[in-house]
């Protein structure tokens, strides 16, 4: 998913009450986006996505005031997951779970069901 679209989709939701792009590369060859967005009842996304010919980074990163709620991304440091690169944390960085590649609609609509 390209930078605009993910935007895009922020700005469509309706349990984003506001975002705020922090960072916005669009080359050829590369594009990369991060972003804060304010969702409903008080929830924080923080989102980093990177983009290449061959490989795409990603963060979605979900706290409360200052507390961790989760975090889906796909950085290569939990080998021992079935779903290596890809999990989830659940309101710690230690507590690291199997899951499928994560974009910004699935976690919309895992928030979705929070909210």
């Amino acid at each position: 998913m390209k930078a605009q679209e993910i935007l895009d989709v922020l700005s469509s939701s309706d349990i984003v009450l506001e975002i705020a792009v922090i960072v916005l590369v669009q080359e050829p060859g590369r594009q990369a986006l991060r972003a804060i967005a304010s969702l409903k009842g008080g929830y924080v996304l923080h989102i980093n996505e990177s983009h290449g010919r061959d490989f795409r980074s990603y963060s979605y990163h979900v706290r409360k005031g200052d507390k961790m709620v989760q975090r889906w991304d796909n950085a290569p440091h939990w080998p021992n997951i079935k779903t290596f690169s890809h999990h989830l944390h659940l309101g710690s960085e230690k507590n690291a779970f199997e899951c499928r590649e994560i974009f910004v609609r699935d976690v919309l609509d895992e928030m979705g069901k929070i909210i």
